[in-house]
């Protein structure tokens, strides 16, 4: 497993995996345990860009896509539309 992103996590005391890549036979898994708390999660902008960078960057071997200008911050959450 190869950890992208980590969060620290209040309950555990520590920083959990966020985001990781794992080998399968010749092809690789893009794995995030985020969006999974409620259904507004699935709405941020910032899990959309995930998903959807990840998804070239395992199709491609690259990312050609931006940020969104309306990515989320520490202080702001930001909902697609």
């Amino acid at each position: 497993m190869k950890i992208l992103a980590t969060a620290y996590s209040a309950k555990s005391k520590r920083h959990e995996p966020m985001m990781m890549t794992i080998q399968y036979g010749k092809g690789v898994v893009f794995h995030t345990p985020m969006g999974h708390e409620n259904g507004k999660s699935l709405q941020c902008v910032g899990f959309i860009a995930t998903i959807n960078r990840a998804a070239e960057w395992l199709a491609t071997g690259k990312v050609s896509q931006a940020l969104p200008t309306k990515f989320p911050t520490t202080n702001h959450v930001s909902l697609a539309d």
